[in-house]
């Protein structure tokens, strides 16, 4: 009778704190999951804004050269956090039309 272990076979037990490994954050079919998009556009969101704020002080140091950089991170993060607000105001309305429905 020949006895294999079979601990090598089964993955480990993770805890209720640790998060998905990178490899399971894609769906079956290779595309990126709803969560990993959603944060990927509030990460962009967030960092626009930081350079904002990082081009605001710079300018009112009189360190900054370049105007038409300012301006442009200005508009990249006003659109990015626009974009943010718009992809969770029709994630919002969806889940509503999904509650009202009728079974």
């Amino acid at each position: 009778m020949n006895i294999t272990q079979i601990s090598s076979q089964i993955a480990p037990i993770r805890g209720v704190g640790q998060g998905v490994r990178q490899e399971e954050k894609v769906s079956s079919a290779g595309q990126p999951t709803f969560l990993d998009v959603f944060k990927s556009i509030f990460g962009e969101a967030v960092e626009g804004n930081r350079t904002v704020s990082e081009d605001r002080i710079r300018l009112m140091l009189g360190d900054a050269d370049d105007l038409e950089q300012i301006q442009l991170n200005m508009q990249k993060a006003e659109m990015a956090v626009e974009l943010l607000t718009n992809v969770r105001n029709t994630v919002l309305d969806s889940y509503n039309d999904i509650i009202r429905m009728q079974i």
